[in-house]
């Protein structure tokens, strides 16, 4: 019978003894394993990145399904005002998407303040503690989450004073679950936030969106990555038999230079946040029944360019 070893929890100090040294490196080497706690598949990461207007990041990723920006600050201690402070910094002025805090334990206070950063809307926060153990003569951690980012689930939010981003994300909470119900899944944790939501295709870097921009509704197909102009141009053969079943779709920069590589429709109805319930339910359907009209002629053309790109790659692969 093989022997069995207790496991017994050690500092984190025992483990890393300087935080920017031994952790963060550690840390950056293994993001796979935060990534999997959190759900997230993380990638591209650079340490000790300095950011515009934003100061020193620990550890800066990206998220591979939705290239979701990823800021991560990490420490061995419990959580302290100073690493709180710099995560506000990055809230406001890193430009990301997904912000993570790594830290022995974290005050209620501290968790008090990320919470609220989730009910706003406009980024996903979560608070992981990281554990230390050893088995014998082997080290091992594990991470532990204690704040996230609350699901697509209806319900009242925690803040009762409701702002602009709250009131995106009830307005989009029905449209989501009703969408879900249709066969097209959010993007979920990373996804587009505020007045945007995003839908996955089954292709990396390409995203259905839905947006209330300008007052006005809107769902598009988004190609991002560094072959979006090369499969936005082969879209582009197929225009005549693609506007033939989606009538009045706007093409790449048609709808301006943001829309680059983009296919959208937009609605002929204003809407606001301040609409009545009535039209905000008008502007809904809307969306869902053109986002999935969208969805059924683009699909096929997008499976087929892809299975294009992969026999390419396969074989460019089998000559070397």
């Amino acid at each position: 019978m093989p022997e069995i070893q207790p496991l017994k929890r050690v500092r984190l100090r025992e483990v890393w003894p300087n935080e920017a040294l031994d952790f963060t490196p550690w840390l950056a080497d293994n993001i796979d394993l935060l990534g999997a706690k959190l759900g997230l598949s993380l990638e591209q990461v650079q340490k000790e990145v300095t950011l515009q207007d934003a100061g020193r990041v620990d550890i800066y990723a990206r998220q591979a399904e939705t290239g979701a920006k990823v800021v991560i600050e990490n420490q061995l201690e419990e959580s302290d005002d100073s690493h709180c402070l710099r995560l506000l910094g990055y809230a406001a002025n890193a430009e990301a998407n997904i912000l993570v805090w790594v830290a022995r334990a974290f005050s209620s206070y501290h968790k008090s303040i990320l919470e609220w950063l989730n009910d706003a809307d406009t980024i996903h926060v979560y608070a992981v503690t990281v554990r230390a153990y050893r088995v014998g003569e082997v080290l091992a951690a594990d991470f532990h989450t204690v704040v996230e980012p609350p699901q697509s689930q209806p319900g009242p939010s925690r803040s009762a004073n409701k702002h602009s981003n709250t009131l995106f994300a009830e307005f989009y909470r029905p449209l989501v679950a009703r969408l879900r119900q249709r066969g097209v899944q959010p993007m979920g944790r990373g996804g587009w936030q505020g007045r945007w939501r995003s839908f996955q295709s089954e292709h990396p870097d390409v995203v259905y969106a839905t947006g209330l921009d300008g007052e006005k509704a809107k769902v598009f197909l988004s190609l991002k990555g560094t072959d979006h102009q090369q499969r936005y141009c082969a879209l582009l053969r197929h225009r005549d038999e693609i506007d033939g079943k989606v009538n009045g779709a706007v093409w790449g920069q048609e709808g301006g230079e943001s829309w680059d590589s983009c296919v959208m429709l937009e609605s002929d109805e204003t809407v606001s946040l301040t609409s009545p319930e009535e039209i905000l339910e008008t502007a809904r359907q809307w969306m869902a029944d053109n986002l999935i009209l969208l969805r059924d002629t683009l699909q096929p053309h997008l499976d087929q360019l892809m299975r294009v790109e992969d026999a390419a790659s396969d074989a460019v692969e089998g000559t070397d």
